[in-house]
């Protein structure tokens, strides 16, 4: 069987997708919600459909990092083009990060960067929010 054209993918899945997101307001702007998408931007250059390596970074509902990969030339058996690598919550940030460079590395260098920051955003969106208490000054201090 031979392989199927990433642009001719592409072309097939451009306008009518399951994970394509159209808005009205916004300029037209379109976004995707495919999990292999890192930016959520519907475009080919992003597309984890139409491009034979691409990466996901997702939050598992146990708190830890999911990195998915895909294979190239496994384009017949799209159950096993995709592989998934868990990090663990209680590993350092930094050896996650390292991690995700790592087996992004025979990638596109702005599949690396996006992942590192994605995987940055999730951290950041799992620790807790800081709470002040406002200190009163003055007379309202008193009272």
């Amino acid at each position: 069987m031979s392989s199927i054209s990433n642009d001719l993918i592409w072309e097939l899945t451009r306008d009518n997708s399951a994970y394509l997101v159209k808005r009205k307001s916004g300029a037209g702007v379109q976004f995707s919600r495919e999990p292999l998408n890192l930016t959520g931007k519907h475009t080919y250059v992003q597309s984890g459909l139409a491009n034979s390596k691409a990466a996901g970074v997702a939050l598992s509902p146990s708190g830890s990092i999911v990195l998915s990969t895909k294979k190239a030339g496994t384009f017949a058996t799209p159950a096993k083009s995709v592989i998934s690598t868990t990090f663990k919550p209680y590993k350092t940030n930094r050896k996650i990060y390292a991690a995700i460079a790592g087996a992004t590395k025979g990638y596109r260098d702005d599949l690396r960067y996006a992942a590192v920051s994605r995987a940055s955003g999730l951290l950041a969106s799992k620790r807790p929010k800081k709470t002040f208490v406002k200190k009163l000054r003055g007379k309202k201090a008193t009272a």
